[in-house]
């Protein structure tokens, strides 16, 4: 992923924070033929870091993901950035967004015990705070009628690329009228607001 100077991070932290914000990637593989799936992930910390998932076994692109490294594209909040709301001038329309790369090598698992966990770890992880509904509960008998529909995989990360496009680039002044435009926006312009926010602060000057 190409990223300018003013749009990188090298902050390790801040790359995995984000993956979780964003969790739904586009898994793409190029071993027998390029092909691409779009999953949510975990992330496992540790020594070092493992993207966890599974797809359906009707997906071909399980049987070769060991072929070759994967690369794992995550997109989070994005949108169309007017030149109107600069106060310098001329200005060109931009786009801000937020992208995560992740480079590493698959090992897929077949395996009962690890796929059940895998199911349940993910659900868990994603059920909204408060909902009625527990993964934990469920029947293991209707969770084991699942689990051959489907085949799990972790990715042994070995690169990671943070690329975040938030007008850090203009002046402060600048900064402000943009991020009070989108804030005044639409649901998707006021996603990015709210990143500009949480994550201008973090990145270097």
């Amino acid at each position: 992923m190409y990223i300018p100077a003013a749009f990188r991070s090298d902050d390790p932290d801040l790359a995995w924070q984000l993956v979780e914000d964003i969790r739904f990637g586009c898994l793409i593989s190029g071993g027998l033929g390029l092909m691409a799936s779009h999953l949510p992930f975990m992330v496992e910390r540790g020594d070092a870091v493992r993207l966890v998932g599974h797809v359906a076994r009707a997906n071909p692109q399980w049987k070769e993901l060991e072929a070759s490294p994967v690369l794992v594209n995550f997109l989070g909040p994005n949108t169309h950035i007017s030149p109107s709301w600069y106060t310098t001038s001329p200005r060109a329309p931009t786009w801000n967004y937020v992208a995560v790369q992740v480079r590493g090598r698959v090992r897929v698992t077949e395996d009962r015990e690890t796929l059940r966990r895998m199911v349940l770890d993910l659900s868990a992880l994603m059920e909204p705070d408060g909902s009625p509904w527990e993964a934990a509960k469920l029947d293991i008998a209707y969770i084991d009628k699942l689990l051959p529909g489907i085949v799990g995989f972790a990715i042994e990360v070995d690169h990671v690329d943070v690329q975040l496009r938030l007008s850090q680039q203009n002046n402060a002044d600048d900064q402000r009228k943009v991020r009070a435009a989108l804030g005044a926006g639409s649901l998707r312009e006021r996603q990015v607001a709210e990143t500009m926010t949480r994550y201008l602060g973090r990145l270097p000057e």
